[in-house]
């Protein structure tokens, strides 16, 4: 597929009932959620042997955890010999022990202990193991898959990585320093094509278009991973925070890589990194978390000052607008609308939606 390319002219968006319908939300779940990459967090958030932690993956409890080696594995959250779950929270163990007939396992999956063990014939403790889920380390960042056939998250982003080692090239080495979150009463499609289109940019973020990215230059195209966004950053004179555009050091953009379907990497002017994941919770109900990750797990000033600026300004303002959305597809007053595209594909343009709708399309006729 490479790079998308879009004719400027009038489309066609989904129909309402695409985020409304119960029957649709759940084929999504089958066909694009479990068999997604889904960002957990990053390498140093389970820096120890042992360290753990328990997520919820498109409604299933998955334990990550650093084994005894270093390396980094999933499981389902699931004693093989009952089903009772093992773990909940985050926390640091040499072994797992179910607590209902304390089978225990160690880091690596493999089962070393149940009670009476030598008293059941045949039984061979070697021959039971944790199911393991796909996970990979991304330049740091942790991410898990369900589907145990789904192409390696390294070679889905291959476009990527090598902008992403230009402009974020010590993300492998960041802390978790800030958190904003929200639930947001709207479909998760209705976020992702609000995130991807700066067609309301100008209109809703007007910190963001005069101070952080230039609005005339600010571009996005569509890509096998995904959508990439791209700006250069803004004069010294119009800033919005004290950050250093220095194009030697590569702190002199604003890029996301927005990865199909519920992960982005953004690097901020002054190569401030930040990742967002977005947790479908109910067709009407999505979960979005903005992670920053930086340095030091204590954000310096300038850090401190975009990490705020994101929050009070452009997190902040898509929250009531893809509500309101939502609430307007559930109305009955709508049922579809026109996608404006023009012939450069600017950024009062929404081919970036055209290129979600080709990601979301061949997603759902996958058998």
């Amino acid at each position: 597929m490479g790079e998308m390319s879009f004719a400027g002219g009038v489309y066609t968006t989904l129909p309402a009932r695409s985020y409304t319908d119960e029957a649709l939300y759940a084929e999504e779940k089958a066909k694009i959620f479990r068999r997604s990459w889904q960002l957990i967090g990053h390498a140093n958030d389970i820096p120890n042997a042992g360290d753990y932690v328990v997520e919820d993956v498109s409604g299933t409890s998955i334990i990550v955890m650093r084994g005894q080696d270093g390396e980094i594995r999933a499981f389902y959250n699931v004693c093989i010999h009952r089903g009772h779950e093992l773990l909940e929270g985050k926390g640091c163990a040499k072994k797992m022990t179910c607590p209902y007939h304390a089978w225990t396992y160690d880091t690596t999956g493999q089962l070393r202990a149940a009670p009476n063990a030598a008293n059941f014939p045949g039984f061979d403790k070697s021959q039971h193991k944790l199911r393991q889920v796909r996970a990979e380390v991304f330049f740091g960042l942790v991410l898990v898959n369900l589907d145990a056939d789904a192409v390696p998250f390294a070679e889905l982003a291959a476009e990527a990585i090598p902008e992403i080692q230009d402009y974020a090239p010590n993300l492998g080495s960041y802390h978790r320093a800030a958190r904003t979150e929200r639930l947001a009463s709207a479909n998760w499609k209705v976020v992702a094509e609000n995130f991807n289109e700066c067609y309301h940019c100008a209109v809703v973020h007007k910190t963001l278009t005069t101070g952080v990215v230039d609005p005339d230059e600010y571009r996005t195209r569509g890509f096998d991973y995904g959508i990439r966004h791209v700006s250069p950053a803004r004069p010294d004179e119009k800033k919005s925070y004290s950050y250093v555009a220095d194009p030697e050091a590569k702190t002199d953009k604003f890029l996301t890589w927005w990865f199909f379907p519920l992960v982005a990497l953004q690097v901020y002017p002054g190569g401030i990194v930040n990742t967002y994941r977005w947790k479908p919770m109910g067709v009407n109900k999505t979960r979005i978390e903005v992670d920053w990750w930086l340095p030091e797990a204590t954000p310096n000033p300038v850090e401190e000052e975009i990490i705020l600026q994101h929050r009070h300004t452009t997190f902040a303002e898509d929250g009531p607008i893809v509500d309101s959305v939502q609430r307007g597809l559930e109305s009955g007053g709508f049922d579809t609308g026109p996608l404006v595209v023009d012939a450069v594909c600017s950024s009062q343009s929404e081919h970036p939606i055209m290129a979600f709708l080709e990601h979301y399309r061949a997603a759902m006729a996958r058998s």
